[in-house]
């Protein structure tokens, strides 16, 4: 699908997720795939396959779960389902597309549609609760970003926090403080703002929460063009951030994640009552923007 400004590729095969997102004014690629990437692959993977050892980039969803265990006496799968499988096309317009899926860890019917609207495009997704009991759940966007060294964080004023200080290379404390500022173990202020060279060997995670607004995205330094994903709080009212600089598997990527649910333990999200929920029957819309801010 394409229009003046963004030129969109969908596979639903690998998940139903966006493989391409071009800038037609400058035919800047803005999503990552590793260097083994042959866009001319299917897969076929099980209900359950390990998420980084098949992660071939793109923009990715998870549900309704990410880290893998037992939730509420089910066995929820490794970054959830919807990644992993093939989805049901369902309509297909030349500015549109519907897919379809069934979920197998729990009652739940997705529908998922892309729309490219003028100068953006809107990602629309439908959970049907077809059970009679409530569904605590986690939604997010995982949108695997290529990135330059100094391309700059767009976070509004909110604050941060580590994921886990032991994956954790720039932040050192396991306080939140407000973005960009945080510590590193020294108690030296650092800034998140811009992504470092991948000779830094770098690596970072964290959870933003109490949004400004809702929106968030990133600025490449060399066109000036930022990416914006715009989103009603209520239904992301969190945005986790990847960042891997060269740290983890030699990668270079950044991940910006607009979620439903912190932290990524969905049992600890219930018990502090950070979790979103599906109450029986109950039909949920949650819709993300994107569009380039030049």
């Amino acid at each position: 699908m394409e229009n003046s400004e963004l030129k969109l590729t969908i596979r639903p095969d690998l998940g139903g997720r966006i493989d391409q997102l071009i800038d037609q004014k400058t035919g800047h690629e803005w999503l990552w795939h590793p260097p083994d990437y042959d866009a001319s692959q299917t897969r076929s993977l099980p209900v359950g396959a390990s998420f980084d050892d098949h992660w071939s980039g793109g923009w990715d969803e998870m549900f309704p779960n990410d880290g893998e265990g037992l939730s509420q006496n089910r066995h929820l799968v490794d970054h959830g389902e919807l990644w992993s499988q093939a989805w049901d096309v369902v309509e297909t317009t030349p500015s549109s597309i519907k897919m379809a899926r069934f979920c197998e860890t729990v009652p739940v019917s997705v529908e998922k549609t892309i729309r490219l609207e003028e100068t953006q495009a809107r990602i629309e997704f439908q959970f049907h609760n077809k059970s009679d009991e409530t569904i605590p759940f986690l939604f997010k966007h995982h949108a695997a970003i290529a990135i330059e060294a100094g391309d700059e964080i767009l976070l509004p004023d909110c604050l941060i926090e580590p994921v886990a200080l032991g994956f954790s290379k720039i932040i050192g404390r396991a306080q939140k403080t407000h973005f960009p500022k945080a510590f590193a173990a020294d108690g030296q202020e650092v800034d998140l703002r811009k992504a470092l060279p991948r000779s830094s060997h770098s690596q970072e995670f964290f959870y933003s929460s109490d949004l400004a607004k809702g929106e968030c995205g990133i600025r490449n330094q060399r066109s000036g063009t930022a990416l914006m994903m715009t989103f009603d709080q209520a239904d992301f009212p969190y945005v986790w951030v990847f960042q891997i600089y060269g740290g983890w598997r030699d990668y270079y990527v950044l991940v910006m994640e607009p979620c439903t649910t912190i932290p990524y333990d969905l049992d600890v999200a219930c018990q502090n009552g950070t979790a979103a929920q599906l109450q029986p029957k109950e039909r949920q819309r949650r819709t993300l923007t994107i569009h380039l801010q030049r």
